[in-house]
C-alpha cells in the first residue's frame, strides 16, 4: 500500500533530519505527516478521545506527535518547541503528564522487588 510506503520512507527521512544537522522542527512535523499517514490506514488506529487530544496539543502549537502503546492503554508524545511547552501543557492541563529523558546507554531496571525473583 502507498501508506506503507510512505510510512517506511519518513524513517529515512527522520535519520537524515536527527543525523545532519536539520532544523529539528522538521522532525516534529514529519511525525505529525506520519501520525496522519497512520489514523488513515483504519479507523481502529485512534478513538475521538485521542483525535481530540492530538488536534488540541497541535491546536495549543505542538509540531506533531505520536501514540505510544496497544491496545486499552498507552501514552501520546508530542515534539514542542520549548517555547510552546507551557502552552500545550496548559492545553492538556487534565491529563497525566509523564516527563522523561533520552538516554544513551539503553534501558535500565527502575523498579527490582527481590522477593517476587524467588518465587
Amino acid at each position: 500500500a502507498a501508506e506503507l510506503t510512505a510510512m517506511h520512507r519518513s524513517v529515512d527521512e527522520a535519520v537524515d533530519i536527527l543525523c545532519n544537522g536539520s532544523d529539528l522542527a522538521d522532525f516534529g512535523r514529519l511525525l505529525d505527516e506520519a501520525w496522519k499517514t497512520k489514523r488513515s490506514l483504519t479507523p481502529r488506529i485512534s478513538t475521538t478521545r485521542i483525535d481530540d487530544i492530538y488536534s488540541a496539543a497541535r491546536k495549543a502549537g505542538a509540531l506533531g506527535g505520536k501514540l505510544l502503546g496497544a491496545g486499552g492503554g498507552g501514552f501520546m508524545l508530542f515534539f514542542v518547541s520549548p517555547e510552546q511547552r507551557q502552552q500545550v501543557g496548559n492545553k492538556l492541563d487534565s491529563l497525566l503528564k509523564v516527563p522523561f529523558r533520552f538516554e544513551n546507554s539503553g534501558s535500565h531496571i527502575i523498579f527490582n522487588n527481590e522477593s517476587d525473583a524467588t518465587h
